[in-house]
């Protein structure tokens, strides 16, 4: 295998250490160091690919690798997170909901990421086919950390199995979201490059959480009701291009 391969794996099996270590943070009570662990792990998915783009280095052994360390970041830790942090590790008589909504997001995730690697959606170099599981499990990391910093962690917590349940379900559903790509106008390329920087700043640093969880819900909410109002014109272009030449050439 060739040396450029070892970046972008590289930047995965951190990432799958990064999952790891938060899961144990979560069981040590740690919740705040599990939460942003978990972000980091955003991050460093967002290096993996842009890493094997950049080298060339796109693999279907990195693809697998990925897949794995997404399933730990954004599956395995959110629902560690979610249920030491509500149930102290030990489920109580009536707090079985409690569990079973970590199952179904993890379960979710599973099959998110099994559909996304057998599966190529019509439209699928410009928007998601269900919510990604990176978007999911740091607007949940992202969530938790607001409501603890804001002082409201406690009230919030009630809500957190409905939550995740959510979504699990919008990770296997139908729903599109788009791509992160330079492909719009200059002042969105402009929003989504500032955006992106503060998110590598932010992170690291651990500060903000309350933006960084406004960011994820803005990509959330802004993302899916684009797609829903206009992929399906999108698409319809997107096929006539490829079936009409005079029409690819045009563009």
């Amino acid at each position: 295998m060739s040396w450029k391969y070892l970046v972008p794996n590289g930047f995965t099996a951190l990432s799958l250490v990064v999952g790891l270590a938060s899961v144990t943070q979560s069981a040590a009570g740690l919740y705040e160091s599990a939460a942003w662990l978990i972000l980091l792990g955003v991050i460093l998915d967002k290096l993996d690919g842009a890493a094997a783009r950049m080298l060339g280095a796109s693999s279907e052994f990195g693809a697998e690798m990925d897949s794995f360390a997404d399933f730990v970041v954004f599956g395995t830790a959110p629902a560690a997170l979610a249920f030491f942090s509500l149930t102290g590790g030990i489920v109580e008589p009536g707090e079985g909901f409690i569990g079973g909504a970590c199952a179904v997001y993890t379960l979710a995730v599973a099959i998110r990421l099994a559909r996304f690697n057998v599966t190529d959606p019509e439209g699928g170099s410009i928007f998601f086919l269900g919510i990604p599981t990176t978007a999911c499990g740091g607007l949940f990391a992202a969530g938790w950390l607001a409501a603890n910093a804001q002082g409201v962690l406690s009230t919030a917590e009630s809500a957190f199995p409905v939550i995740l349940i959510t979504l699990g379900l919008m990770m296997v559903s139908n729903l599109r979201i788009p791509k992160f790509s330079l492909r719009w106008s200059k002042p969105v390329n402009a929003f989504l490059v500032v955006n992106l920087v503060i998110a590598f700043v932010f992170i690291p640093l651990r500060m903000y959480p309350e933006y960084l969880f406004f960011q994820s819900s803005l990509y959330l909410v802004v993302g899916t009701t684009w797609a829903t109002l206009r992929g399906g014109r999108i698409l319809a272009d997107e096929a006539e291009s490829l079936t009409d030449p005079g029409v690819a050439e045009s563009k």
